[in-house]
């Protein structure tokens, strides 16, 4: 019994941080400007809550990239881009990234949150990317063009994505055909000649 109660506020205390963390991407990928008050609005919390997990706005942008590139990562990882045929992998892939969407919206809308991130620049690859290694896999395979590189391929899923986030926060396009939409584009503006 003593067990359960030392972990509930663990578990609650976890619970409010993810909820403030989410709010945040959510908000500020909408609007940069967005104050903490906002912010704790979007959580459900007061903004002593908020003020309590992040006295700081910079603490809380910071905390919110780590946590967003934590999910954006997750979600590919549970896309398993490396297993199965190559479209079937990428189905998976933009589906995932389109569940993590606020999220991607958030952390590649202003280039500034990233620059300070490590040895990795913004825009360098990873040599053990996984989306990197579905495109290389694709090319090698004749599924995907290999007239031009895997990075100006990766550049281009995460524009057409980029770009359907932004259309549905417009409202030009429904959330549901995100997914359809961009790999209708990537089936017909990758695809090498003849292979589709």
């Amino acid at each position: 019994m003593v067990e359960q109660q030392e972990a509930t506020p663990s578990a609650a205390r976890n619970r409010t941080q993810r909820a403030i963390l989410a709010a945040a991407a959510s908000v500020l990928a909408r609007d940069r400007s967005a104050t903490l008050p906002q912010i704790a609005l979007a959580a459900d919390v007061g903004r002593t809550t908020l003020h309590r997990y992040f006295p700081e706005r910079d603490g809380l942008v910071n905390a919110a990239v780590d946590d967003s590139l934590e999910l954006i990562g997750e979600a590919i990882r549970e896309a398993a881009p490396h297993e199965g045929g190559v479209w079937e992998a990428m189905r998976r892939l933009v589906a995932a990234l389109a569940s993590v969407s606020d999220r991607i919206m958030f952390v590649f809308g202003d280039p500034s949150l990233l620059r300070d991130l490590g040895p990795t620049p913004a825009g360098q690859q990873l040599p053990d990317d996984p989306v990197l290694g579905l495109i290389r896999r694709g090319q090698a395979d004749g599924v995907f063009d290999a007239e031009v590189s895997a990075g100006w391929l990766q550049q281009v899923l995460w524009a057409l994505l980029y770009t359907a986030f932004e259309q549905v926060e417009r409202g030009t396009l429904a959330r549901y055909d995100v997914v359809p939409t961009v790999l209708r584009t990537l089936e017909r503006g990758i695809t090498a000649t003849g292979s589709a």
